[in-house]
């Protein structure tokens, strides 16, 4: 990397950013590694578990063999039973030593281990070996002693059961100690990243102080250019050095973006292929024009037709014809685009609208009787429409004065109804909006 091509204050920044990234990547290696440690720590004192867990099941295990060889013993007199109660005694003496082993390392459990041993070897020594050597000298056991047998027996269950739960519950302390460690580990480590930020952020600051305020200007000035406002000027700055680049730059940037701008403002407002203004400079125009009359209560009028059958149209002649007939159509009406008079656009499809921002209700029945006959007189044929070999168009007129909490839409859902009562009347008609849903037809052909 060419550390000369970042600059003066770039560099000093580079630097402040990667001792601040070194600290951080010790700091989350130290965080990691410490977390593993805990994790292993964790693993281990499983493990020890598992194991002394495993060794108290067998010890239980043994001592019930015991039980059984026993048992068998004195009930058959087989000496084949004898075979499972000295092998039970034997695991017995393993895995007591080994519990007494492995629990060292958990001073609850080494306790109750003793316990368990010391209640397993009172079994053996007071009921198992006597009940057995009973039976070897072919003498029968008390009914008193078999009960007291599996008394003690008993006993030792209840010892191994309550065994195994503290072994349960040592599993959760081991796993409480990690999760504590592991938790004390990351809010440390948030904490001193915190730290470190806060103080990369003081640093930074003082590196950007003799700086920042043409910086402040300059964002300023650009959001202005977004919002396509040129007329506020670049800040002064005098220092020869990247940032004087930077704002010559945007000051010719801006001198380029003005004038592009301005040319495709031009282009946006009208519509490609009749010429008239477009729908979306229409609704920015009437809203506009609407205020200017509500405040001044001026006559407000809006003329709304639409090519009658003009999907017949397109279906007998083409797209291609279709397309030559907006064109003509809009040519025609190209007249009525004499702001601040009156205004022509396409409303959209074969739809089209005429505003009369300061007309009365007379004069847009008027121009709205004068388009209807202009647009006959284009005697475009129309072979497939029912209304006339040529093409017509029908029309809606609303006009009111703006008063209060009036809105432009609702002059243009005015026009629309009227439109849609010419439609219903016949087409080729001029209809103007009336309260009270009450029409009244102009001219009707």
């Amino acid at each position: 990397m060419n550390l000369n091509s970042l600059g003066k204050l770039g560099n000093r920044l580079l630097s402040s950013i990667i001792v601040s990234a070194l600290i951080i990547v010790i700091l989350v290696i130290t965080c990691t590694v410490s977390v593993r440690l805990f994790l292993n720590i964790n693993i281990q004192g499983q493990r020890a578990l598992d194991n002394i867990e495993e060794s108290a099941n067998n010890l239980f295990k043994s001592l019930i063999d015991q039980e059984t060889g026993q048992r068998g013993y004195n009930l058959s007199k087989d000496s084949t039973f004898l075979e499972p109660y000295y092998e039970g005694m034997k695991i017995f003496s393993e895995n007591s030593k080994d519990l007494r082993e492995k629990t060292e390392d958990f001073p609850d459990l080494h306790i109750e281990v003793k316990q368990v041993v010391q209640k397993g070897e009172y079994w053996q020594e007071n009921y198992g070996e006597p009940l057995v050597n009973l039976t070897l000298e072919g003498k029968h056991p008390t009914v008193q002693l078999l009960k007291e047998g599996k008394k003690a027996l008993d006993d030792f269950r209840y010892t191994t059961s309550d065994f195994s739960k503290k072994v349960e519950a040592q599993r959760s302390n081991v796993r409480n100690t990690m999760n504590k460690r592991i938790n004390m580990a990351l809010t440390a480590l948030v904490i001193i990243l915190i730290g470190i930020i806060f103080i990369n952020l003081l640093i930074n600051y003082q590196i950007l102080k003799s700086v920042i305020k043409p910086i402040i200007e300059l964002s300023s000035s650009v959001k202005c250019y977004t919002d396509h406002n040129f007329s506020k000027g670049i800040p002064v700055y005098r220092k020869r050095d990247e940032l004087f680049e930077l704002i010559k730059n945007i000051d010719l940037m801006r001198t380029e973006l003005s004038q592009s701008i301005t040319s495709l403002k031009l282009k946006v407002n009208y519509d490609e292929l009749t010429g008239l203004y477009n729908r979306r400079y229409f609704n920015e125009f009437i809203i506009t024009e609407w205020e200017l009359a509500k405040k001044n209560s001026f006559n407000f009028s809006l003329i709304l037709f639409d090519i009658d059958h003009y999907k017949n149209f397109n279906d007998t002649y083409g797209h291609l014809a279709g397309d030559e007939c907006l064109k003509t159509i809009s040519e025609c009406i190209q007249v009525y685009n004499a702001e601040p008079l009156s205004f022509a656009a396409r409303y959209g499809g074969e739809e089209f609208v005429v505003l009369l921002p300061q007309g009365t209700e007379h004069e847009a029945l008027s121009v709205a009787e004068n388009i209807k006959t202009a647009i006959l007189d284009l005697k475009i044929p129309h072979r497939s429409s029912p209304v006339n070999e040529y093409v017509t168009v029908s029309i809606g007129v609303a006009s009111v004065i703006p008063i209060g909490e009036m809105a432009s839409n609702e002059i243009i859902s005015m026009a629309d109804e009227a439109l849609y009562k010419s439609k219903q009347n016949g087409r080729n008609k001029v209809t103007k909006y009336m309260s009270k849903s009450q029409y009244s037809d102009v001219n009707p052909v």
